[in-house]
């Protein structure tokens, strides 16, 4: 549905939406998992929508630690398609809004495409709100992930890495950030400026990252983070890396970086790692040879 760019927030029904996969990218065949959605109208919540997703393949490793979502939760539940109809109440006429959208708009737009749909047409070809990208230009790039900025904005989630707690986080930073502007009455375009200009449901460019915020800004400013990860033995293990590049290898992804424990360049598989914590070497606490473990990857 069309909006006029001078049109108040408040007067446009907006639909905060985040997802959670099998693994990191949708573009090497990862499929949703849970999706949890968020419909405002007249600035006031109106109804919510979450279900679990049975992807029709293997959830990662890294993932079930992440979010606890295992695959037998998944196994036998309705397939995104099946849920379509379930979802598109919440989403028709509204503007999309995420957390790092651009990663969840590239899933949906593979499972749009499964169940035979047009994401454009059945969106209505809607205007796109990113967190992430209000807050860079308001905060600078790096430690913008969902639940540190939450935080930086007096919020504290009280679920994370959870489909429908994600986006509704969401919207209370959205919120939050609305609020040096004017709030709600602030005009869509004013919006749009704030976060650098409109968004497309379809990335800009094929070579833009559609990969998840941590990973997505440890690979682009090379700075030491903590990762946690899965050893062999299904064993949570922490390190120090720099991130330095993400390769396809042997049909699987691999995060290339410096293992500060070991000192020198390893590969991890992408799939066993939980998550990527920035840090800062000026840290007291900061200690680069930190690891509890270092098995077999």
């Amino acid at each position: 549905m069309p909006f006029s760019l001078i049109q108040p927030l408040s007067s446009i029904p907006i639909a905060s939406i985040d997802v959670e996969t099998t693994g990191a990218s949708a573009e090497y065949g990862h499929r949703i998992i849970e999706v949890g959605i968020v419909r405002y109208q007249n600035g006031v919540k109106v109804a919510e929508y979450e279900q679990l997703i049975d992807p029709r393949r293997p959830i990662s490793p890294g993932v079930t630690a992440l979010t606890g979502i295992t695959q037998s939760m998944c196994d036998g539940q309705p397939t995104f398609s099946e849920q379509y109809p379930a979802m598109m109440p919440l989403l028709a006429g509204a503007a999309i809004l995420g957390h790092n959208i651009p990663f969840d708009l590239s899933f949906l737009m593979r499972e749009f495409r499964a169940a035979g749909r047009d994401i454009h047409q059945a969106l209505e070809n809607p205007h796109v709100l990113d967190t992430v990208r209000i807050a860079r230009r308001r905060f600078g790039r790096g430690g913008n992930g969902l639940s540190a900025l939450s935080r930086r904005l007096g919020h504290e989630p009280a679920i994370a890495h959870r489909a429908l707690p994600d986006a509704q986080t969401t919207a209370i930073i959205f919120d939050l950030l609305l609020a040096p502007l004017g709030g709600w009455g602030i005009c869509l375009c004013d919006i749009l400026k704030d976060q650098g200009g409109p968004m497309a449901i379809a990335p800009a460019s094929a070579r833009q990252s559609l990969l998840p915020l941590a990973l997505e800004e440890a690979l682009d400013q090379h700075r030491p983070v903590m990762m946690e990860y899965l050893d062999a033995n299904q064993m949570r293990t922490q390190r120090i890396i720099n991130p330095i590049e993400l390769r396809r290898v042997a049909d699987e992804l691999v995060l290339i970086a410096h293992c500060h424990l070991r000192n020198d360049r390893r590969n991890f598989k992408l799939e066993r790692i939980v998550q990527l914590t920035r840090i800062d070497p000026a840290d007291p606490a900061y200690s680069p040879h930190l690891a509890t473990s270092d098995t077999q990857r």
